[in-house]
């Protein structure tokens, strides 16, 4: 267990002739040791004071009396078999521990620094000011910056001292005194927590895999290299790699390869490799000199923070198959250190050996451009992944050269073998692994990804347990991403899954995926926004309101100088008026009086003379 105290370049120190007193912890920022720094006996001590305030606080009935506590240390060094301070000695350690809120650097004995208290040289405040001011700050300042800084200091202070000037060091010892501070709090003052824990964390707090599958790792990672069509030769871009892999056996149990960014999808795809048997991958590849026999039910699956992970779909899609997600602690990847180191190996042996790399870091390319000299197509790619991984990292000792993966597996499976899927169970594992949504089942099928899916099984349904006033069918869908012709529907009542095919654009939708309906979704609204001239549309809204207040103004006019007119649809129906005559009613020329009297006769006497027709 390790203890923080306080650095030893802080120390109280004076300075000779003026007389002038720096207080301690007055720098701030200071390295603190740990209590490995000291020797021997006074750890001891430190651990047996702490180790009776520990065992009296919880039995400490009152304040800190000699009559409460003398009872006490009694037991106490009975129980712990050391021997008792007195009760001032206890009370001194008490106060000093809570006052500094139970660091226990306060417990350190004050006759550790007992002796000539003057330090090595007078320029030690110096020393500490410089180091903790230059070097150890996040400017990442260099070592001959902070040597510089603190001559500076030396010659200012000597300047306003005429006598007993203080002596500087040598570049030497100051690179000492920064080489002797420890590594971690160094690292942690000038790249911060996460490097520093990421390089100098501690051993031993990842759990050890007792069996195959009982811990696997996922993650995805983009790779180094820029592959081509198998048809046009053009690249394509960096694909993303999503591996899977056992902690017992650091075998590879399954992978997605794909150009969209990591998703629900890539998981999908990478948990069904790596669940269901892959033995067609040697009939597929069959220049392979191995087998691939790696899956089965996954116990505990680790994954980190990403969003993809955090899905509803997920959880929701592992949860029938005894799979609990362990979520990393954010910014701690050394948490999934088989994963991380995989993706170094693959990189360093495969990847980084093919045209069309990009490597890890731009420096490295020197002039490379790895766009022209892409040579490998996709598909080429894949067989070169699956032979490097079954061939070569699966028949590779560990750097230890303690166990092989591929017999490691082996010899895993012997002892204690993972659960695998059954055929319906494996069809189940698909259907699960689609996306969740919840939809509202009405007369018209589910409406979802903008498309509608009806069938006879879920219109019957429909009928047998729909209400149709409250529409209170609530229904659980999931979708393939990999084809949104159909999707599946849980039917709570029955508790089984339909199959439901989209009734919109049969062409249009067979084998489409989610991600391209999406993307040609957007390509489509973008194209209408950019037909549409909502200028034009303006004016003509303008004309319409126009028009219409015109004919209005038309009407109420025409009203003070006309009576009521009976069956004038009638009429009209008669005259065949509509849009493909484009008309309004005629009448037989004739003066303003005798139109006048006519239009009224044949309106008063239309009903009774015409009313036994129909219009067609």
């Amino acid at each position: 267990m390790n203890f923080p105290f306080d650095d030893e370049f802080q120390k109280i120190i004076n300075i000779s002739g003026e007389q002038n007193k720096v207080i301690r912890n007055e720098e701030a920022n200071s390295i603190q040791l740990s209590l490995d720094s000291y020797s021997h006996d006074i750890k001891m001590e430190v651990l047996r004071r702490i180790s009776f305030i520990k065992w009296i606080k919880p039995r400490l009935k009152g304040g800190l009396t000699e009559k409460n506590l003398k009872p006490l240390l009694s037991d106490a060094s009975i129980h712990l078999k050391m021997k008792a301070p007195c009760t001032s000695t206890f009370i001194a350690w008490c106060n000093r521990y809570r006052l500094s809120g139970e660091k226990v650097s306060s417990l350190i004995p004050q006759h550790s620094q007992k002796g000539n208290r003057k330090l090595k040289t007078s320029s030690e405040f110096y020393i500490a000011k410089a180091i903790n001011e230059k070097y150890l700050t996040r400017n990442q300042c260099s070592i001959i910056q902070a040597f510089k800084y603190y001559c500076d200091l030396i010659i200012i202070e000597n300047r306003s001292t005429p006598t007993n000037k203080i002596k500087k060091i040598s570049q030497r010892t100051f690179y000492n005194r920064i080489n002797a501070l420890p590594k971690y709090e160094v690292a942690l003052k000038r790249y911060g927590k996460r490097y520093a824990d990421i390089n100098y964390r501690k051993v031993g707090k990842i759990r050890e895999a007792t069996r195959p599958l009982e811990y696997v790792e996922i993650d995805h990672t983009p790779l180094d290299l820029i592959l081509l069509d198998d048809e046009l030769e053009i690249p394509l871009g960096r694909p993303y790699l999503t591996i899977l892999i056992d902690r017992y056996s650091k075998c590879i149990i399954g992978y997605n390869i794909s150009f969209r960014p990591p998703s629900f999808e890539s998981i999908r795809h990478a948990f069904c490799n790596a669940c269901l048997d892959k033995s067609s991958i040697t009939q597929q590849y069959p220049h392979l000199k191995n087998d691939w026999p790696m899956a089965g039910k996954i116990e505990n699956l680790v994954v980190d923070n990403g969003a993809e992970f955090w899905s509803n779909s997920l959880e929701d899609s592992l949860r029938p198959f005894a799979t609990n997600i362990l979520f990393n602690k954010v910014g701690k990847p050394w948490m999934k250190p088989l994963v991380e180191k995989f993706f170094d190996v693959l990189n360093k042996e495969l990847v980084h050996s093919l045209p069309g790399t990009t490597r890890s870091r731009v420096e490295q390319l020197k002039g490379y451009n790895p766009k022209k000299d892409a040579a490998i197509t996709f598909s080429l790619f894949l067989e070169l992944f699956h032979t490097w991984i079954i061939d070569i990292y699966h028949m590779t000792p560990d750097t230890r050269g303690v166990s092989i993966p591929y017999f490691k597996w082996q010899e895993g499976i012997k002892n204690l073998p993972p659960l695998s899927f059954s055929n319906e169970e494996a069809q189940q594992l698909l259907i699960e692994f689609g996306i969740l949504n919840t939809r509202t089942l009405t007369i018209h099928g589910i409406s979802i990804h903008n498309k509608r899916y009806q069938s006879d099984e879920l219109i019957e349904y429909r009928k047998k347990y729909g209400n149709i006033k409250e529409n209170n069918l609530r229904l659980k869908t999931k979708t393939n991403p990999s084809n949104i012709s159909y999707i599946f529907v849980y039917l709570p009542n029955e508790a089984r899954y339909i199959k439901v095919p989209c009734t919109d654009g049969d062409s249009y939708i067979k084998n489409l995926t989610l991600y391209q309906h999406n993307v040609i979704s957007k390509l489509t609204r973008t194209k209408t926004s950019l037909q549409e001239n909502k200028e034009d549309q303006a004016d003509s809204r303008m004309y319409i309101d126009k028009r219409i207040g015109k004919q209005l103004e038309k009407i109420q006019e025409n009203k003070k100088n006309i009576g009521k007119i009976k069956h004038i649809s009638k009429i009209a129906c008669y005259q065949n008026i509509g849009s493909h005559t484009q008309k309004s009613l005629q009448f037989p020329t004739l003066n303003d009086n005798t139109k006048s009297e006519y239009k009224d006769r044949i309106l008063n006497n239309w009903n009774e003379q015409f009313d036994d027709l129909e219009g067609f």
